[in-house]
């Protein structure tokens, strides 16, 4: 199969300020050292502050800090590109190279394959997540109401 060239976006949100340029410099970081993804371009972005709603409160906005990595990369084949975009998420992708791509059924197999674990164990982790949500709101208003009643 021949290579596989991309253009992609990664971009990361949070707080403070240096935490956000440590993780995208870390990120570049570790494409580099993946000696099956070639760094073709890069340029990063200016880190920018933002105001948004509080999670816990709507009336109150907090701020987050967020920057981007534009990227241009060559992997070597389609499960290589599978691969990355499970574990660094791109935000957008774009593929240059080949126009049209050939591809085995034993490598779409595997590549779906892998698509549904993720999927899978992503759909478990929210499930257990919102079982621990509803714990806690229980907790909560148990706790709210032996208040009351004191």
């Amino acid at each position: 199969m021949e290579k596989i060239k991309i253009h992609t976006m990664i971009e990361i949100a949070g707080k403070p300020e240096e935490h956000v340029k440590e993780t995208i410099d870390k990120i570049i970081n570790i494409i580099k050292e993946n000696k099956k993804l070639n760094i073709l371009k890069k340029e990063i972005s200016s880190i920018d502050k933002t105001e948004v709603p509080s999670p816990s409160n709507p009336d109150q906005n907090v701020e987050i800090f967020s920057g981007f990595t534009e990227l241009e990369l060559e992997l070597p084949n389609f499960d290589e590109l599978i691969q990355f975009c499970f574990t660094f998420m791109p935000s957008s992708i774009e593929i240059i190279e080949p126009e049209e791509l050939k591809i085995s059924q034993g490598d779409l197999e595997a590549s779906l394959g892998d698509l549904l674990g993720k999927l899978h164990e992503n759909s478990r982790i929210i499930m257990e997540y919102q079982a621990l949500k509803q714990q806690i709101i229980k907790a909560q208003q148990q706790r709210a109401n032996e208040q009351k009643k004191n």
